[in-house]
């Protein structure tokens, strides 16, 4: 066989070995690792670590549910994964933090969430807990007196880079923002108008798959706004609420992130049963949003009211095969779309509030 013909078949190899490889679950790619310098290398690479993230995004089976708990008696915190093959789900403890009781994390982004202590004591990382490596981030922020920070991560799939987002307030101002590129070294303001810089945020970042963040922010005493950062442009924008029958009922407005785009989640106040959920439909500058659910909520469990479901309002995590997870009141419950939660089943039961998010195990490191 002549040397280019050689060549030629030695890359064909390669490129179906990746591709094999890329199918292969994070974890058990982390144990291949070890078996010889090749495969070390080709699962290290940058190419191949973005291959495997595409692969295990097309398998929804494959999503790894996991629990934060922070356990202020004996001053620490954990983060557990849900072995999810049988219910009731089992704890599968993942990392602990002693004397950390106010850690806080961001919800993920391509298997990674920002680390961070509530009153900033200690650096703030990305962190993997797949691969369980953290990388700090510079802390040279662009403004002091910094109080009420938040942090967020994302991924742009046109520039092709992460960033993390920093919120927080000062002494002039509800509201302010800088980003940060992640494997850069400083951190840049984001320009807020005087309008939304009066509001106070109600939740952490939600990152979607086209490259947005967005929050849910005080309009005044009786209103909620959603804003919107488009991560390559650094833009902050207002996005307006669904058109809602009967906008006058309250109820406890929830942003959360499923199958890669941002969901509304409204449990209300009079139908404290009920909860309806709406789909944002990003196309270019366009925003649509579309009703997709309005779901009955189970039974509470013995001795628990009404009002904690009202003080934590239910928060839906994932879709998968006409079933809705959510987390509501110390527990996780599958609701079956097409009866519209009429058929239910709890497949975790805790003893003390956690926060709950679905990650795809991934390999991305920095």
């Amino acid at each position: 066989m002549s040397e280019a013909k050689t060549m030629e078949t030695t890359e064909l190899l390669s490129d179906l070995f990746m591709e094999i490889l890329s199918w292969i679950p994070a974890k058990a790619l982390l144990k291949l690792r070890c078996v010889c310098k090749c495969w070390y290398s080709i699962t290290t690479d940058l190419i191949f670590v973005q291959l495997h993230l595409q692969k295990q995004q097309l398998l929804p089976e494959v999503a790894s549910i996991l629990i934060f708990h922070r356990h202020f008696i004996d001053d620490r915190s954990l983060l557990s994964r849900l072995d999810v093959v049988n219910a009731p789900w089992v704890e599968k403890h993942v990392a602990v933090w002693h004397n950390r009781p106010m850690l806080v994390v961001s919800p993920p982004c391509h298997g990674l969430f920002c680390l961070y202590h509530i009153f900033m004591e200690f650096d703030v990382c990305l962190y993997n807990p797949t691969t369980r490596k953290s990388f700090s981030l510079p802390q040279n922020f662009t403004s002091v007196n910094i109080y009420l920070s938040d942090f967020c991560v994302g991924y742009h799939p046109v520039s092709r880079q992460y960033k993390v987002i920093h919120t927080f307030g000062t002494r002039l101002t509800s509201l302010a923002m800088e980003a940060l590129t992640v494997g850069g070294s400083t951190w840049r303001k984001v320009e807020v108008s005087s309008a939304i810089a009066m509001r106070a945020l109600l939740n952490r970042g939600r990152p979607s798959a086209s490259g947005t963040m967005y929050w849910l922010a005080h309009k005044n005493v009786l209103e909620e706004i959603i804003l919107s950062l488009d991560l390559d442009t650094e833009r902050l924008t207002e996005v307006p609420f669904p058109d809602i029958k009967h906008r006058h009922q309250r109820g406890n407005n929830s942003l959360i992130e499923m199958e890669g785009t941002i969901h509304l989640a409204i449990h209300w106040f009079v139908e404290v049963d009920w909860m309806d959920i709406w789909m944002l439909q990003e196309s270019g500058v366009h925003r649509v949003w579309i009703h997709r659910f309005h779901l009955h909520m189970c039974a509470l469990p013995t001795g628990v009211g009404q009002v904690e479901r009202v003080l934590h309002p239910p928060m839906p995590l994932l879709i998968n095969q006409g079933k809705i997870l959510i987390s509501d009141c110390r527990r996780l419950v599958y609701y079956d779309l097409p009866s519209k939660g009429l058929q239910h089943e709890v497949v975790f039961d805790a003893c003390d509030y956690f926060f709950a998010f679905v990650i795809v195990e991934s390999l991305v490191s920095f």
